[in-house]
């Protein structure tokens, strides 16, 4: 009698127009199944094929946010880095982006680079920045352990004391308390976003409301898909989503045109 087995067994046919890849990101437990298969699709598609969010997003399913979700994680594993190109560097004399695509995560500098000394030039800005940030943050911890101003004990006259009303309410009432600096508390602008008044006021002085809102949205939904939490959210503003909102949505930071009115002119004469 033939021996009964409940394991399952899996066939795969293959035909043509196949790709081989490496197993490296099927393989890495950091990745969600997006990123998995986002990844895959990247190593399939040809080397002269014109990269694009907007490119992407024609040949998945998913939408621009989720596309851009798994592209931030291979950008965060390191499988892609995208390089920006300033004019001055780029063929067209205009604003360039490069998708460098890698089977196993590049480590120090990736290679192929168009301009290596922006990739080290930025690397050392991101450095000063988080330098930046850990130095507030270093400023907050330690508001707490400022030393108060210790004021002089009142001295009471031993020899006399008096007992009248003003006197004794006089002793009995304690020192104010100086007071100490605090620094500003943060509210939340997105469900995942959060600054101070100020910060947010700093935005509104250098973009419109709508640019700054677009921003806020962007970190909102980077944040709340990748569980990714920032120090400072208005410098993690700063140091990237302005740039990806100004590609994406450059109409939103347009200044709006004010419209001058001759006061010499009635608009209702053509009216009467």
């Amino acid at each position: 009698m033939a021996n009964q087995s409940n394991s399952s067994v899996l066939r795969v046919h293959k035909n043509t127009d196949f790709t081989i890849m490496s197993n490296h990101h099927l393989r890495n437990l950091n990745l969600s199944l997006k990123a998995v298969g986002l990844m895959s699709k990247l190593l399939g598609l040809p080397d002269d094929w014109c990269y694009s969010i907007a490119g992407l997003v024609k040949i998945c399913k998913e939408g621009e946010t989720a596309v851009r979700a798994a592209l931030h994680e291979l950008i965060d594993e390191r499988y892609v880095y995208v390089e920006k190109l300033p004019p001055n560097y780029s063929k067209s004399g205009r604003f360039e982006y490069v998708y460098h695509i890698y089977e196993i995560p590049y480590k120090d500098v990736p290679d192929g680079l168009e301009c290596v000394e922006l990739y080290l030039k930025m690397q050392e800005q991101n450095k000063q920045n988080a330098d930046i940030q850990d130095t507030e943050k270093q400023d907050t911890e330690n508001l707490h352990l400022e030393t108060p101003a210790i004021e002089n004990p009142r001295q009471l006259n031993t020899k006399q004391l008096s007992t009248k009303k003003s006197s004794t309410k006089e002793l009995n009432t304690p020192a104010s308390p100086s007071p100490s600096k605090k620094s500003e508390s943060k509210k939340p602008f997105a469900e995942a976003v959060t600054m101070t008044e100020t910060e947010y006021q700093k935005l509104l002085e250098q973009h419109t409301t709508d640019f700054v809102d677009k921003c806020i949205e962007v970190l909102n939904n980077y944040k709340l898909s990748n569980g990714k939490r920032y120090k400072s959210d208005y410098h993690a503003i700063l140091s990237w989503v302005i740039e990806r909102v100004t590609k994406d949505y450059p109409q939103l930071d347009k200044p709006v045109k004010s419209i001058v009115h001759d006061v010499n002119v009635n608009p209702f004469d053509q009216f009467v």
